[in-house]
């Protein structure tokens, strides 16, 4: 039986150092299983299902603070050695606010809970600054790349520049090729800015010559877990590895068996949730067995306030863990 291996891949904006990241998005995941099935998290916690943290936080905080959008002095953390002991977030930025997420009772997560949530913190779901880029007018008429890069540099740099573009794809390309040859069943999850990534590795896995040992393994992708995914926004559509590409050398092909698309209410950066219209094609023609979409409520809370884009927020959710459980389960 193939060994099953989740990989999970980060989004935008600055990050602790690579080991903290990774502990604060492992105790979501464990945390989040635990809520639905407690066996599920064993055997994650006890390693019997690999688990492959993707991290380029060092990548996108140098982004950050060369545009501006971050100064280096609020970067107070120091990163791993791996990544050059570079500044990062500290530590401890995230610590009191994850206790009280993993807090909610698991029956507290519908639409009434989310309303009381919003009552009783401050309301900053619409001031981030990716929230400019998928405003309803952006998701209308679309945006320039001046304008996608101002407001999320890390984002806008991956976007529009081929080497900052190969340099965050490289950190998933290496370890999801290893599992895809190696025979894995591959539960690959992404937030934000990492389904952008995702997505773009995938087509170049499927698409491209050079990747014929991985085509010809017939390995797939099991469960694809889009969270907080701006893959229909028209400025991030426009600027995909595929987007060029004429009509038969579109979107990746068999190499996702199938795709579950997570998006919170709210949240500024999966604005447009429904990825079955923008990715129907590819279910049409057997590329892949199944897209869905699915709507949660993010009970993140942060020191500014409300946060229904939050990656912490997604992992620990019922229905995501349920997405999970439901791929270990034989």
């Amino acid at each position: 039986m193939p060994s099953k291996h989740i990989i999970i891949i980060h989004g935008r904006a600055t990050k602790p150092s690579g080991s903290k990241k990774k502990d604060l998005v492992m105790k979501s995941l464990l945390h989040g299983l635990e809520r639905v099935d407690k066996k599920a998290s064993k055997a994650v916690s006890n390693k019997k299902v690999k688990c492959s943290f993707v991290y380029y936080g060092d990548i996108s905080n140098r982004l950050m603070v060369a545009a501006g959008a971050k100064a280096k002095k609020d970067l107070t953390g120091k990163n791993d050695p791996e990544y050059d002991s570079a500044p990062c977030e500290p530590p401890n930025s995230y610590d009191a606010d994850l206790v009280r997420l993993l807090a909610r009772p698991t029956d507290a997560f519908t639409k009434a809970d989310y309303r009381k949530l919003l009552a009783d913190y401050k309301d900053r779901r619409w001031l981030d600054e990716a929230a400019t880029v998928t405003s309803a007018v952006a998701s209308l008429f679309g945006l320039n790349d001046d304008i996608v890069a101002k407001a999320t540099p890390d984002m806008g740099a991956y976007l529009q520049s081929r080497r900052v573009g190969s340099e965050v794809r490289e950190r998933l390309a290496d370890p999801l090729k290893r599992a895809l040859l190696e025979g894995d069943d591959i539960c690959l999850i992404s937030h934000s800015m990492g389904c952008i990534v995702s997505y773009d590795v995938l087509w170049k896995y499927s698409q491209m010559s050079e990747y014929r040992n991985i085509q010809n393994t017939g390995n797939r992708v099991s469960l694809w877990l889009t969270l907080g995914c701006p893959l229909g926004e028209p400025g991030v559509k426009k600027r995909l590895y595929d987007a060029d590409e004429p009509e038969d050398g579109r979107y990746p092909r068999n190499i996702i068996q199938n795709w579950v698309n997570v998006a919170a209410y709210d949240d500024f950066v999966g604005h447009d949730a429904k990825i079955v219209d923008d990715f129907s094609e590819m279910r049409s023609r057997r590329w892949l067995n199944s897209i869905k979409d699915q709507r949660i409520y993010n009970f993140w809370t942060g020191s500014d306030g409300t946060n229904p884009h939050k990656f912490y927020g997604y992992l620990d959710h019922p229905d995501v863990a349920r997405q999970i459980a439901s791929w270990m389960s034989p």
